[in-house]
């Protein structure tokens, strides 16, 4: 069996030719002239950065100014306590306390059987009412204690705020939904002396407006 021996010399190692790097090769630097300084690192930044979206616009609202602030809820009202000396108004309020938790416990289980009865009937309510005009408000269902309505109502439920269907409905949300809001004046903040002509000037500005108001004032006697 014949055999190939390499008689090619093996390469001597130079520590000092290993440390520089041929021009020609991949780890050559880059002439400084072609290295960009910071304001065009910054300019290439942009140009690849995606924009930001242009937030989506909500509703027109109307602003209250300053008339419209808030009571300070952080300060609680102290109430005097009544002197039980024999303590049965004490065991009365225990008791009403126990039970006001029952009634708490027993309504929120009411509350939740209701919403699982209905998520049960739902289904049956759509296909037997497909296609019908009149439809009925509720589907009867039949126990040994007595029969239980289900009501299924059409209707749309007040938002305080847009942000639920902003991002649904996007720039055309003031096409569907407006605000709505309702002012009131409380009569223990205006002056005696000047309340009615207050009033005055406030029906004559709406009047001048051509603006009707829905509902009229009320009034009541009050101690001083």
């Amino acid at each position: 069996m014949m055999q190939t021996i390499n008689t090619t010399p093996p390469t001597r190692f130079n520590p000092a030719a290993a440390t520089r790097p041929s021009p020609n090769s991949r780890t050559a630097l880059p002439p400084s002239e072609l290295v960009p300084n910071e304001a065009e690192q910054a300019a290439i930044v942009a140009m690849i950065t995606p924009a930001a979206p242009a937030p989506k616009a909500g509703i027109r609202k109307v602003s209250f100014g300053g008339i419209a602030a808030k009571k300070d809820d952080s300060k609680k009202t102290v109430y005097p306590v009544f002197p039980d000396a024999n303590g049965m108004a004490g065991a009365l309020a225990a008791t009403i306390i126990e039970q006001t938790e029952q009634l708490d416990a027993l309504t929120g289980s009411l509350d939740t059987n209701k919403a699982e009865l209905k998520f049960m009937v739902a289904p049956e309510y759509f296909r037997v009412n497909h296609g019908k005009h009149e439809v009925p408000s509720s589907v009867a269902v039949n126990s040994p204690q007595g029969e239980v309505l289900i009501n299924f109502n059409n209707r749309y439920k007040s938002l305080p705020d847009e942000s639920p269907i902003l991002p649904i409905l996007g720039d055309r949300t003031e096409e569907f939904f407006r605000q709505a809001f309702e002012l009131k004046v409380n009569g223990d903040m205006i002056p005696v002396d000047h309340a009615q002509e207050l009033l005055d000037d406030v029906v004559a500005l709406f009047c001048q407006r051509t603006v009707k108001t829905s509902q009229g004032g009320s009034n009541e006697n009050q101690p001083l």
